[in-house]
């Protein structure tokens, strides 16, 4: 049995320094649990690094100082996106200079800033790399194995000829056929038989779609994300009365499909979220409440007042955070029978699912829940409250889980030299 190599640091690559969305969240807070216990972190970010807990928490910084996509020049952008030479010619400069037998790589967000071509460089340390799956853009050219056009799942080979051909992207298919010579460059780029370390998954569930796309299943690793209740105790939410949708305005998730159905079945419905579709909803459904953009604390304070917690997605979401921490605080849920945690919930009795785009089904779920008895509205909220955090792991759990993977690639004694001296060559070219 190989030693093991203590971790000497850990490089965390991600687009963006501030949190814009949930997998940013997400890699803030391991920076933190990471230092913590002590743990030297590089952060290496596409954007320009503004992040003043950087220095509080003494994480070393390295910036490419760029804008997301829809931020630049899009001749530029389109370029980038596909293979951000910058991006690898920084990196594998960083890996030439302060890479240590002892050193891990976890890359996260690459798809807006940073593109596939981080992963030529990382080829050559691609044994202590771990690749954080937050949603699919690994596997699926639009990152999600959803039909955008005709809103339904997406069965099909990535790359596929029924792939290529199909038009499934929300925008246009020359955004389709973009999105495709990305999937392509990034198949190229992480090569066919590199030994990566793991792919880490959010849900056990997106291991068929990673195998569909070729990965082996022995390199895919399920971790889910953590979770924290919105408040300490149980909330009461056979004593409330509103409903309460909590995320992004945007067309995927499904706001609009909850306000329709809360107005057919005579319930309020307050949103919690921000994003290009407020206006238009606001306008729309003057009745609801809209509380725009909140941080965690605040949202304790408003759900005190839910009776339940609606995720309508129109896609399928691997892990739906909100999910966890909205049932862990005793809100019961009605979500998408989509969703990858719906049998969880409905098997534990903490929630219902349905099709949240048939606005008659989703309205009678709306319904139901509303007219229920409050004895029976109780026993769901403290089944929700006493299951949810089954759903997700603790803060604590998460990190300790990476850190053995971790520890797993330091110990699993695979070479740092590459299996052939052309993959070698490849590894460190500039992309």
């Amino acid at each position: 049995m190989s030693a093991v190599t203590p971790i000497s640091r850990v490089v965390l690559l991600n687009d963006f320094s501030i949190a814009r969305g949930g997998a940013t969240t997400l890699v803030l807070l391991l920076l933190r649990l990471l230092r913590a216990r002590g743990i030297s972190v590089t952060m290496i970010a596409g954007d320009d690094g503004d992040n003043p807990a950087f220095a509080e928490l003494g994480v070393d910084v390295v910036t490419l100082g760029q804008k997301a996509l829809l931020g630049g020049n899009p001749l530029a952008s389109a370029v980038n996106g596909i293979n951000n030479r910058s991006a690898s010619a920084l990196l594998s400069d960083w890996i030439d200079r302060n890479d240590t037998p002892g050193t891990v790589y976890h890359t996260h967000v690459w798809s807006q800033i940073l593109s596939p071509s981080i992963f030529v460089p990382l080829r050559r340390v691609a044994g202590r790399t771990a690749i954080h799956a937050h949603d699919f853009f690994h596997a699926c050219p639009n990152g999600a194995f959803m039909n955008y056009r005709r809103e339904e799942r997406c069965m099909r080979v990535p790359l596929g000829a029924g792939c290529i051909a199909t038009h499934c992207d929300r925008r246009s298919y020359a955004q389709k056929l973009w999105r495709t010579a990305r999937q392509a460059r990034l198949f190229s780029a992480m090569g066919r038989d590199v030994p990566w370390g793991r792919i880490v998954l959010i849900h056990e569930k997106m291991i068929e779609g990673f195998t569909r796309a070729g990965y082996r299943a022995r390199d895919l690793r399920a971790v889910r994300n953590p979770a924290m209740p919105f408040v300490a105790g149980r909330i009461a939410a056979e004593r409330n009365e509103s409903f309460f949708f909590i995320g992004r305005l945007e067309q995927e998730k499904g706001a609009q499909d909850a306000l329709a159905a809360a107005r057919l079945a005579g319930v309020p419905l307050e949103i919690i979220g921000d994003g290009p579709m407020r206006a238009e909803l606001e306008a729309q459904y003057p009745e609801m409440r809209f509380h725009g953009w909140r941080e965690q604390a605040e949202i304790g304070g408003l759900i005190g007042k839910a009776r339940a917690l609606v995720i309508p997605s129109r896609l399928p979401e691997p892990f739906g955070l909100v999910a966890a921490e909205a049932a862990a605080s005793g809100v019961p849920l009605i979500l998408t029978d989509m969703a990858f945690l719906a049998d969880e919930v409905v098997e534990r009795g903490m929630g219902v699912a349905c099709n949240t785009q048939d606005n008659a089904a989703f309205a009678a779920a709306l319904r139901a829940m509303a007219g229920m008895a409050p004895e029976a509205m109780r026993g769901m909220s403290e089944r929700a409250r006493a299951n949810g955090m089954t759903l997700a792991n603790t803060q604590d759990a998460w990190a300790e889980a990476l850190i053995d993977l971790y520890a797993e690639l330091l110990g699993a004694g695979r070479p740092r030299s590459q299996p052939s001296s052309a993959l070698a060559r490849a590894g460190r070219e500039r992309a």
